[in-house]
């Protein structure tokens, strides 16, 4: 767990979210970052393995790469809504908000 220096601007849900409470905290908007990245570095692998006449296997690591970097996007705004860095109105509205 890291050090945070400034005090949550929002209401905190969960001091030191755990992996699936954070995965399962994901809004479309994460998802759509972890898939829109995954796709979009797919033809960035194929124009780099081109050259080397690798596009296929080239384009499949780009979006694995891609995916990943998405994925730990999307994690890292969840994680900020659960520990009341990010804005959370929807899930103080669900009433997942500590008393």
């Amino acid at each position: 767990m890291g050090v945070f220096f400034d005090e949550p601007a929002y209401p905190v849900i969960d001091k030191a979210p755990r992996f699936w409470q954070t995965v399962g905290n994901f809004s479309w908007k994460d998802w759509a970052t972890f898939a829109g990245t995954s796709a979009a570095c797919y033809p960035f692998g194929w124009a780099v393995g081109v050259a080397p006449k690798v596009p296929k296997q080239s384009a499949i690591m780009g979006a694995m790469i891609g995916g990943l970097g998405g994925f730990m996007l999307a994690y890292q705004q969840s994680a900020g809504r659960l520990m009341g860095m990010f804005p959370n109105d929807k899930e103080v509205e669900l009433g997942l908000a500590k008393k």
